[in-house]
């Protein structure tokens, strides 16, 4: 019989009995219901028990151990979700999942998952897994990315691209939109340093063009 009425109160909200047993629930169903109940009375016993000797043993207070436990078992399971969403987009085999479809298994907007990903949890995945027994060697999508905006960047005029660049990147930021947030910006900040330290070849057409405009 447990005294303390804290105690109790925690240990009926931590282990919820079984639902009520429909009224023409056949003998099978009802043995089964029972056993379920019988094994929760059980385990309450136990778990009071636990309680009270801790409270004994050390004074400390069940409900703010108990909301403590929760907290840790939370936490660890968003740090595996974490490891999950990071997995789905950077190292499972074949075409990365969506954020969106991300986001609907999780409950959270797609945005959410895209800034949540971080490159500590994309290392202890691979950490985890061991390198992927791939058949050929395939370009991650921070790769692709890179590749593209390289080649859009060097088909246009200097002018163009300076205008592209301009504002931290912020004409090209659409177009990564399927990158987890510092991606984006390793990607922007890469392609910033790159083309603002190119110059074009000294004595050809766009350089005098350049020259002549700096000058004037």
């Amino acid at each position: 019989m447990v005294k303390d009425p804290l105690i109790r109160d925690l240990v009926a909200i931590l282990m919820p009995l079984p639902g009520k047993l429909a009224v023409f629930a056949d003998p099978t169903y009802f043995e089964e219901h029972q056993n379920t109940l019988d094994a929760t009375y059980d385990a309450r016993e136990e778990l009071a028990g636990q309680m009270e000797e801790a409270l004994e043993a050390s004074g400390t207070d069940p409900l703010l151990e108990a909301i403590t436990e929760a907290s840790h078992i939370i936490n660890a399971q968003e740090e595996q979700r974490q490891l999950l969403f990071a997995y789905a987009r950077e190292h499972v085999r074949g075409r990365p999942y969506s954020f969106d479809v991300l986001g609907r298994a999780a409950g959270k907007p797609a945005s959410t998952v895209r800034s949540s990903i971080k490159q500590a949890d994309i290392d202890a995945v691979a950490e985890l897994i061991g390198p992927a027994p791939r058949e050929k060697t395939q370009e991650s999508p921070e790769e692709a990315a890179m590749a593209n905006l390289r080649s859009l960047l060097d088909g246009v005029d200097l002018e163009t691209r300076k205008n592209l660049l301009a504002n931290d990147g912020a004409h090209l930021r659409p177009l990564l939109a399927g990158l987890h947030e510092e991606a984006v910006e390793r990607v922007i900040a890469q392609l910033r340093q790159g083309y603002t330290e190119m110059r074009p070849r000294l004595g050809s057409a766009l350089a005098r063009k350049l020259e002549a405009k700096e000058q004037a």
